[in-house]
């Protein structure tokens, strides 16, 4: 008997939820497609925190990319707006009167992902400012090195927590506390018609660190390189009389930035006795003998976040992210910016027990969150943030812009939604704010494992927000 009354109190249970579905949430889950994903669905009234749509609000899913939206939220929360991150210059030993640096050149990285980025709107200045500040310092020779020293966030080498088909290429660049050109290489390849040999003919920044080899397959273009190595496998199918370009990550970003200060300085006359290293290869000599010459500021941190999440730039949330784990400590890990930025959100309010987030840009498949966390920190962020302002600006606008250009563009919802965008194989997200008839909306779209056309997809998430705000 006990066990009928289960059973009945269960169908009444979900006869109910049924009933209160949103006939346009309703139309949207029986499509087809979806009959076997996993969806979660919450839209609710900033201001009353009223709910207008649901469904399995607490179901965690696969967020992908919107799990940006909680690093950028988080750091500026945490550190403010106009935080900008510092990378310096720092002569270590004793210069003698010959003008000889006795000592080390360190570069020390304090996690700015935007040096010499295709998507920073300062001046490419980093490398030319830190050479004359060593050449200002009066140094024409350095007994030793210029030494990278990244050492802020523990040693981040290819990311074990995303798919081997990820690591390594443009847009999985490794994470690091000294960053420069997106952390990525672009590799110009060149299959001469004459002997059909592929060669590399260039890379995009310079370098003379890179080797790579290049076999010729009829198969997708797959890079296969180990921890830190310069040592580059590329198969691929290289046409014949055709230039093509390769994107790869930089396997030490670290290095490559300690060997381009190097080489600056070498080509004015500068004399160096070592070749450029890492602290991860060299310990990092702090003493009284050190002396700063050079820091160099990033853009505020504002604008980082609305480059992050209008571009949806994997390295900047990463480091963002990183960054975190600083609020309590000296150096930053994955575990300690889990722990700072949950934490964060539980002491304010928003209840993140029971969610997971393993990386900061939503690369990996093993984030596991749900819409109602995701619609809980929208809310806080618009009622109790002071960095609100800056948080809405970096969302782009449906129809018009970003990412999200093409969504809901051809709907009266055009630029009224502010969403961020989260797709990978089989994932398709948005999270963000509509602003209709004079209200403002939190909302969070969750679809994984859909076994339709993801153009149809997103048309059925906009027939459904069209509907819910008709």
């Amino acid at each position: 008997m006990k066990k009928l009354l289960l059973i009945i109190l269960s169908l009444i249970s979900v006869i109910a939820n049924a009933q209160d579905l949103h006939p346009a949430v309703k139309t949207f889950v029986d499509s087809p497609g979806l009959h076997n994903a996993g969806v979660g669905i919450l839209i609710k009234d900033v201001e009353t925190g009223e709910t207008v749509a649901e469904y399995r609000r607490n179901t965690n899913l696969i967020p992908a990319s919107i799990t940006k939206l909680i690093s950028t939220a988080t750091a500026l929360e945490v550190f403010s707006d106009t935080f900008k991150f510092e990378t310096k210059v720092v002569m270590e030993g004793h210069l003698t009167k010959d003008s000889t640096l006795h000592g080390n050149i360190y570069v020390v990285g304090g996690g700015d992902p935007s040096i010499a980025s295709k998507y920073n709107k300062q001046p490419n200045d980093f490398f030319t400012n830190a050479a004359n500040a060593v050449r200002n310092a009066g140094i024409k020779k350095v007994d030793g090195a210029v030494i990278g020293d990244a050492s802020l966030y523990a040693q981040c080498a290819q990311m074990p927590i995303w798919l081997v088909e990820d690591i390594g290429t443009y847009y999985a660049p490794t994470p690091s506390a000294i960053c420069a050109y997106d952390n990525m290489i672009r590799i110009y390849v060149n299959n001469s018609a004459e002997d059909s040999v592929a060669r590399v003919v260039n890379t995009v920044p310079k370098t003379n660190l890179l080797d790579v080899k290049l076999i010729n397959k009829d198969t997708p273009y797959r890079i296969m390189s180990t921890d830190f190595s310069w040592n580059k496998t590329i198969e691929g199918p290289f046409a014949v009389g055709k230039m093509q370009e390769i994107q790869s990550e930089n396997p030490e970003p670290a290095l490559f930035v300690a060997d381009a200060i190097e080489q600056q300085l070498k080509d004015s006359g500068v004399v160096f006795t070592k070749k450029a290293s890492t602290t991860r290869i060299e310990q990092f000599a702090k003493s009284d003998s050190c002396k700063l010459l050079y820091t160099h500021y990033s853009a505020p941190l504002s604008e980082l976040c609305r480059a992050t999440n209008y571009n949806s730039i994997n390295l900047y949330a990463e480091n963002i992210f990183l960054h975190l784990g600083l609020r309590n400590s000296y150096t930053s890990s994955y575990p300690k910016s889990i722990s700072s930025s949950f934490g964060w959100w539980n002491a304010h309010g928003v209840n993140a027990k029971g969610v997971y987030q393993v990386d900061g840009s939503g690369l990996s498949m093993k984030n596991a969150i749900n819409p109602n966390f995701f619609v809980d920190m929208l809310i806080y962020m618009k009622k109790k943030s002071k960095f609100f302002p800056a948080f809405y600006a970096s969302l782009p606008t449906c129809g018009v812009n970003g990412t999200v250009k093409s969504f809901l563009a051809n709907t009266p919802l055009k630029g009224k939604a502010h969403f961020k965008s989260g797709s990978m194989e089989r994932v398709q997200n948005y999270a963000g704010y509509v602003e209709h008839n004079g209200k403002t909306y939190a909302v969070c779209l969750m679809v994984n494992n859909f076994s339709c056309q993801r153009g149809e997809l997103r048309v059925k998430m906009g027939n459904m927000l069209k509907e819910i705000f008709k």
